[in-house]
């Protein structure tokens, strides 16, 4: 019994360790967001290879994000 208590315990914290990972993965995204769209305001074109990246980069984050989407939509009612 008691170890099912410890590996309960266990298996929240490492729930807890996984939600702040998470977390601090979507808030490097946002910098990383900001910073991209900053490099946008700049007054100079993209060479052809930042281009190239940026444009790729796009294609990989809107594939995983639309299979992310159709497996787990969130519903469309908002809390209140």
């Amino acid at each position: 019994m008691a170890s099912a208590v410890r590996s309960g315990h266990a298996g929240r914290a490492q729930e807890g360790r996984v939600q702040k990972d998470d977390r601090d993965a979507l808030h490097e995204f946002a910098h990383c967001v900001s910073a991209l769209r900053n490099l946008f305001y700049q007054k100079r074109p993209l060479d052809e290879a930042e281009f190239i990246f940026i444009d790729k980069s796009f294609e990989v984050l809107q594939m995983a994000y639309l299979r992310w989407k159709r497996r787990y939509k969130p519903t469309d009612e908002l809390p209140h």
